[in-house]
């Protein structure tokens, strides 16, 4: 896997890109084999979540992101990034099926935002539901869309949260934090999850 940096150096901060059934998550970890590269994990079987007491929410007003899907450094504005984090840098790498963004602080830390066209949109998600290392809890709407705190690795209670945002049924893009403790939300990492998602929304919306 390769990356291709944008501005400033590599973060030593990890970030690992785990599957999910047929969702592509974008996890968030304390540690990785290689601080700084992105690896990998193995994936899961692609068949339907199995749970029947869940109801995957669908998409009413689409959104068309293509042109963010091999750019999503445009998902967010020098602005929105600054209020977000206090951005004073970010950077492009290649996820598995299509690149992220990460903005940093001076500190590393950090949020992220990776488009997932075509990957089963926010079905994909569910299947970590009943995930016993993971987890998986309900969101409230982002600017209207449906939305889930998931991922493949509980890093909540270490500064780490990721939310998947459906803006198609076919499609989300997720946007995940990595904290250290001296970061204000360190305590509740899902909420800049929540804000960093809503911004991109905001920006999906103007350039529809």
């Amino acid at each position: 896997m390769t990356s291709r940096i944008v501005t400033g150096p590599e973060s030593a901060k990890p970030v690992t890109f785990a599957a999910a059934g047929s969702l592509v998550l974008l996890a968030v970890t304390a540690c990785s084999s290689t601080p700084g590269t992105p690896v990998p994990a193995t994936p899961e079987s692609s068949s339907a979540p199995t749970s029947t007491t869940r109801s995957v929410p669908k998409v009413s007003n689409p959104l068309d992101a293509t042109k963010y899907e091999q750019n999503p450094c445009a998902l967010l504005s020098q602005d929105q990034a600054t209020q977000l984090i206090s951005a004073v840098r970010h950077r492009q790498g290649q996820g598995i099926v299509a690149p992220i963004c990460s903005w940093y602080d001076d500190r590393d830390n950090r949020v992220g935002l990776g488009l997932l066209p075509g990957q089963g949109g926010l079905a994909g998600a569910y299947t970590n539901a009943d995930s016993e290392s993971g987890y998986f809890e309900a969101a409230p709407d982002v600017n209207g869309y449906p939305a889930v705190f998931a991922g493949t690795t509980d890093d909540r209670k270490r500064g780490g949260c990721q939310i998947a945002v459906g803006i198609k049924d076919d499609e989300t893009f997720t946007a995940s934090v990595l904290l250290d403790k001296s970061f204000p939300g360190y305590a509740d990492p899902c909420a800049l999850a929540a804000k960093t998602a809503a911004a991109a929304v905001t920006t999906l919306k103007a350039g529809a």
